[in-house]
């Protein structure tokens, strides 16, 4: 199981005002002075795990950066207890697990108690039904996309003209590749392949949709017609071997796509001044950033440097991640258990995976966040108890992510 070493004295220790400033507000003051509501007061508008804040929470833009970013970081560990919920539950109730160990699971009210009692249940289950066989687990590394607007938006709260004009700036994708939205001819950098969304023109691997129908060699979302007639080309397996009138997952090798391409091109992709292509190659005409996938963002616009630090932190944490697929495979022969287990496990354990990884991801943005939150005390003082409790929820919540998430991980070794 992963060691975090975080502890919640990591960012409460950079807010020595937040019990202050729950001193200063009594709970029953935003129930006595309506009138003054806006002013004394913090509602949802003003904080929110999980939302956007807005200037109505006062401070200076580090201030307003840093609460952001930990409105995300919370939100996105809160969230992160529903889903490895989920598929904790999923995983013991496909193993059988005993009806009555399954209501008291459920009955938890608090959603910690709730993942760590599902999970428990699951890695019981997963152990009985393992036995002593040896697994081979193949799991393919999780991709997280960041959002190139939102660190755009959250540069310019930095800076003093209010605004990031990325194409000025633009931003790069260290260790991965960067998504943009092109305007004119887009090819395939040096070396590379080229990942395309729109108008392909040459073979195109991965989905082509085409009302005027693509050679298919994959599944057909539409008609399939067998090659050179009007038979059905559905196969036995549910691929279709023909022309799809449609949508197919992987065209043929040597098949060009008419309509749009959403996988790799092999040629280059084309987009118009009124219908851009999302590529990730050089595009030579007007284009926009649009995400970053696979790697790590970097630059865009010049701001200082702790302001930075939490645009990052929040970017990071809103960072949206595939889950990894996941094949398994045991060593001689399966029987019933062994392959109701493997079902199991693949349709499930590629959010663990994916979830473990995040959780150390949030890990590295709480150490972030620690250093660069000392302008917090500007903001409105109603609000600083809130921001406390959600920094001690994001704690927490990652903290029993990791418990719950090595469990499963180590159970399935």
């Amino acid at each position: 199981m992963m060691n975090t070493g975080i502890k919640r004295s990591v960012i409460m220790s950079s807010l020595p005002l937040l019990a202050l400033g729950a001193m200063m507000i009594p709970g029953s003051a935003c129930d006595k002075i309506e009138e003054a509501q806006s002013a004394v007061c913090c509602d949802a508008n003003d904080f929110q795990v999980g939302g956007t804040i807005t200037a109505d929470i006062g401070g200076g833009a580090q201030a307003q950066v840093a609460v952001q970013a930990i409105a995300d970081l919370a939100g996105v560990a809160s969230v992160m207890i529903d889903d490895l919920t989920v598929a904790c539950r999923n995983i013991a109730q496909d193993l059988d697990a005993p009806k009555d160990k399954q209501d008291a699971a459920e009955a938890k009210t608090d959603k910690r108690d709730k993942v760590k009692a599902w999970c428990e249940l699951a890695v019981g289950q997963i152990g009985s039904f393992k036995g002593s066989a040896k697994l081979t687990i193949n799991v393919q590394p999780p991709v997280c996309e960041a959002n190139i607007s939102a660190k755009a938006s959250c540069q310019g709260s930095c800076s003093a003209e209010g605004s990031c004009d990325i194409k000025a700036n633009p931003p790069t994708c260290e260790g991965g590749s960067l998504e943009v939205a092109c305007k004119g001819e887009c090819t395939a950098k040096a070396g590379a392949t080229l990942k395309c969304e729109g108008s392909c023109s040459a073979e195109c691997t991965g989905s082509c949709e085409a009302t005027g129908g693509v050679e298919c060699a994959g599944k057909c979302d539409g008609t399939c017609e067998a090659s050179g007639g009007t038979n059905d080309g559905i196969q036995a397996d549910g691929t279709c071997k023909g022309t799809c009138k449609g949508t197919c997952e992987v065209t043929a090798p040597g098949a060009t796509c008419s309509g749009s391409c959403k996988g790799e091109c092999k040629g280059s992709c084309t987009g118009t001044a009124e219908a851009s292509v999302k590529c990730d190659g050089e595009c030579k005409a007007d284009y926009e950033p649009l995400k970053c996938t696979g790697g790590e963002l970097k630059g865009g616009c010049q701001v200082d440097a702790k302001c930075e630090a939490n645009c990052d932190a929040s970017v990071k944490a809103k960072a949206e991640c595939k889950p990894p697929s996941v094949a398994i495979e045991f060593q001689g022969a399966a029987d019933a258990k062994l392959n109701k287990l493997k079902a199991t496990l693949e349709a499930n354990l590629g959010f663990i995976y994916g979830a473990e990884a995040k959780v150390k991801a949030l890990v590295d943005i709480s150490g972030t966040l620690s250093g660069n939150v000392d302008g917090l005390v500007e903001i409105k003082a109603a609000c600083l108890p809130a921001v406390a409790r959600a920094i001690d929820g994001a704690v927490s919540d990652i903290g029993v992510s990791v418990q719950v998430s090595g469990s499963i991980v180590g159970s399935v070794k």
